[in-house]
């Protein structure tokens, strides 16, 4: 299958960890959400597993960017038709959901709210890239999670089953973010 392909060159460049805390979990709820959505699966797949590839090769600046090439690569390698690619390709540019990359498609619109979706699982792990981010400053690496859930259920989920996914793991988040922030 081909998928299992790409799913075997994401691994070789990303660690054990990647996969388990992120890629495996935007896989999960893209394809949840390409059932409910009804849309091309494969497509959907493709995308969930290439999304974050120009951050795993390069870092984190401006890998909706990066990763569109690297994504190209792999898919072409794979015999992938060009309207697949392009696909694949906007999903990719479009699932930071930055102002200027907007989703245009039902299947880029999965693709960013599943990577949103995922930071709600995971919300010790971010923490704790925040302390490293900032050195062990608590504070500061708390005041960054509670901004990128915020901004993840604010401006990157528009679809309705996503927010209905996370609400309650959105509602505890807060809850416990603004009770560690008070005692600052």
């Amino acid at each position: 299958m081909m998928i299992e392909k790409v799913k075997e060159a994401v691994l070789k460049v990303a660690d054990e960890d990647e996969w388990k805390f992120h890629l495996s979990l935007v896989v999960k709820y893209a394809k949840h959400l390409a059932k409910i959505e009804k849309v091309n699966m494969e497509i959907v797949e493709l995308a969930a597993l290439l999304h974050d590839i120009g951050r795993i090769k390069f870092g984190g600046k401006d890998h909706e960017i990066t990763g569109v090439p690297e994504a190209e690569k792999i898919l072409k390698r794979l015999d992938y038709s060009d309207e697949i690619i392009e696909e694949v390709k906007h999903c990719i540019e479009s699932h930071r959901a930055g102002v200027n990359r907007p989703a245009k498609t039902k299947i880029a619109e999965i693709i960013r709210d599943a990577d949103a979706i995922s930071h709600f699982d995971i919300i010790p792990i971010l923490i704790q890239i925040g302390l490293k981010k900032y050195d062990g400053d608590i504070r500061k690496a708390v005041k960054l999670v509670h901004k990128k859930i915020d901004r993840d259920w604010n401006n990157k989920m528009h679809l309705p089953e996503s927010k209905r996914l996370v609400e309650e793991k959105y509602k505890a988040a807060k809850l416990l973010l603004e009770t560690t922030e008070k005692c600052f």
